[in-house]
């Protein structure tokens, strides 16, 4: 019954989004705001739910990999496609881990971008975002 409630939770959460991000392009649109103010709205908006741009973490290694990873290079040419498809956890492990690498480094573009946008005077947002983006960092160091 937990996961149905995060579902619902998740997909309302989604719909509210929508709605939200809806009415403000309508208002950038009909020239009611401004872009920077739009820009500033929408910085605003992901500092508001700055819980839902969190680091993924890398999938575990399948013990296949390590195998594969401990061939020479001269050996992992020499392999063929059959390799792979007798073996297709190696292929979706690189896969599922570039995924994950992809979405982390959007997301920390996404943290510099929204700081660009919220005002200098906001010392307490900016705080917020550079605590975040230095977070993030850390852990695509491995620190």
């Amino acid at each position: 019954m937990k996961d149905t409630g995060k579902i619902l939770d998740e997909r309302s959460k989604k719909e509210e989004c929508a709605v939200i991000a809806n009415t403000m392009f309508k208002l950038l649109k009909s020239e009611k705001i401004t872009l920077k103010e739009y820009l500033e709205r929408c910085a605003y908006w992901a500092l508001k739910n700055l819980d839902d741009i969190y680091f993924r973490s890398l999938p575990s290694k399948p013990l296949a990999v390590f195998e594969y990873e401990q061939l020479s290079n001269y050996k992992r040419r020499k392999l063929t496609q059959e390799f792979f498809v007798d073996n297709p956890g190696i292929m979706r492990y690189y896969e599922e881990r570039d995924r994950i690498i992809l979405k982390n480094n959007y997301n920390l573009w996404r943290l510099k971008i929204h700081k660009k946008y919220i005002p200098e005077s906001d010392l307490e947002s900016h705080e917020k975002l550079d605590q975040k983006i230095l977070d993030f960092k850390m852990k695509m160091e491995g620190i």
